[in-house]
């Protein structure tokens, strides 16, 4: 990303978190970090079995699948395309730990599929429903590559999408610029947004946990 562009997405940063919009969104992203979840807590504390960690893949690879349509429907197409490729990655992370197959059978990661296509609808729905994922993913990517290098290094399990979206603070970054443009109506529909995307996420996580544990 050209220096300049980084420039101004930093003063848009410092711009939204100045601002009371700001404050809003992070209480719904607060109440739902997905670092604290207690999916996410045993990934870190190497109690994961392998086929645990496969179903993940499994499972919330068909979310991942949809992030590329979220950009494409606020006018990113270079982002959307990129997000194509990490789609891709994301699969080769599954075929490591042995799965090949990318699907939603559980039944709130099914929920978080229809509620993250039904956002998409919009583009003031779209942009509070990326925000909900990229606004955690370095933190959560960054804790995940650090729990796979530290606990199931053995596994071979492909590291690649964690390392890239680790450090990856731009795309919030972008999210929150173009959330500050928004008429006050259009960002209640992006919170509203951005708040069911994230109860889904963790819902999402909540039935994969369960389904693991029976």
């Amino acid at each position: 990303m050209e220096f300049a562009l980084r420039i101004k997405l930093m003063q848009v940063y410092l711009s939204f978190k100045s601002s009371n919009m700001n404050k809003t969104f992070n209480e719904t992203l607060d109440k739902h970090n997905l670092l604290k979840h207690p999916f996410y807590i045993s990934w870190n504390e190497g109690t994961l079995t392998q086929e645990q960690l496969a179903l993940y893949a499994t499972e919330y690879g068909s979310f991942i699948k949809l992030i590329s349509e979220g950009w494409a429907r606020i006018g990113e197409e270079k982002i959307a395309m990129e997000e194509v490729g990490h789609f891709e990655i994301w699969q080769g992370f599954a075929a490591s730990l042995g799965t090949d197959t990318i699907t939603a059978q559980i039944k709130s990661v099914k929920d978080l599929v229809s509620i993250t296509e039904s956002n998409y609808s919009t583009y003031p729905g779209a942009l509070g429903s990326l925000y909900a994922f990229e606004a955690q993913q370095p933190a959560t990517a960054s804790s995940k590559l650090e729990g796979l290098k530290k606990h199931y290094k053995n596994w071979g399990a492909d590291e690649t999408y964690f390392e890239i979206h680790s450090t990856d603070w731009e795309e919030p970054a972008l999210l929150e610029a173009k959330i500050l443009t928004l008429s006050e109506e259009d960002r209640e529909l992006a919170l509203q947004a951005c708040t069911s995307t994230c109860k889904a996420l963790w819902e999402a996580l909540s039935g994969i946990m369960e389904a693991r544990n029976n």
